[in-house]
């Protein structure tokens, strides 16, 4: 029996997450593990906790029958703590979300939902990160049967070492999805506005806004699939080196 850990960075009680443990469930031969941060933690990227000590603590969501478990840590202290010390045994497939909002482009850096399904690959572990974009839609119905429909793809086929399927999907009625884009990462760019303010005791503190700014996206990032209606997946790698630049700085001849 195959064992999938669901984790994310909104939290173990975030309506995606438990769409996509309710849809887990359903599928015969999974033994499914939600292992998530006890409240919300979008953005954290990929901190990890190693000043304090980690409180994992079993929770009741209603309907659940996999079991559920806060961690009061980051997404990657959730997922790395499940692997290596909650999990019964090593999982075969580390899911992420269904995070609030889209992790398009250049988000990925930032994005709690990716760091904690980077942890799979990180630790040997095929991984897939979903999100949806939007954050008010409350119908993760489509996005967990798709989640649902890759993991068993994923669990069949196999992934190569290193990688995670980066997932966005459309927040569209299930009729008006296009289909699947297969895409390489696109680029986000923010306009980001610091707001000043003063704290009642006198010391200043700002508060990070912005928007989004228009770029270009060709047609196969994950960017402008989604924007034209399709789900993209975006197959992402643990190695980050510009390997067509080596030569180059070698030829710097840098010494020391």
């Amino acid at each position: 029996m195959a064992l999938v850990l669901l984790t994310n960075d909104d939290g173990i009680f975030a309506p995606g997450i438990n769409a996509l443990r309710a849809r887990m469930e359903q599928i015969p031969g999974l033994e499914v593990w939600a292992v998530a941060p006890d409240r919300e933690r979008s953005a954290s990227g990929h901190a990890i906790t190693t000043y304090r000590p980690l409180f994992p603590v079993r929770v009741e969501i209603p309907g659940a029958v996999a079991p559920c478990i806060s961690v009061t840590g980051t997404p990657a202290d959730s997922a790395k703590l499940a692997i290596e010390a909650i999990l019964p045994r090593r999982p075969d497939l580390v899911i992420s979300g269904i995070n609030r909002g889209a992790n398009l482009g250049t988000d990925i850096f930032y994005s709690g939902t990716v760091a904690a399904a980077l942890e799979g690959p990180i630790l040997g572990i095929p991984a897939i990160a979903v999100s949806l974009d939007s954050m008010t839609s409350s119908d993760y119905s489509a996005a967990a049967d798709f989640a649902a429909q890759l993991a068993l793809k994923v669990l069949e086929e196999g992934l190569p070492e290193g990688t995670l399927l980066n997932v966005n999907v459309p927040a569209l009625p299930r009729e008006a999805i296009k289909g699947v884009r297969v895409t390489k990462v696109g680029r986000r760019i923010y306009r980001d506005q610091w707001v000043r303010r003063m704290h009642p005791r006198g010391q200043e503190y700002y508060w990070l806004a912005g928007e989004l700014a228009e770029i270009h996206n060709d047609r196969e990032s994950d960017v402008s699939a989604v924007e034209a209606g399709y789900i993209s997946v975006t197959p992402v790698h643990l190695d980050l080196t510009r390997y067509d630049q080596m030569d180059r700085l070698r030829q710097w001849n840098l010494t020391f």
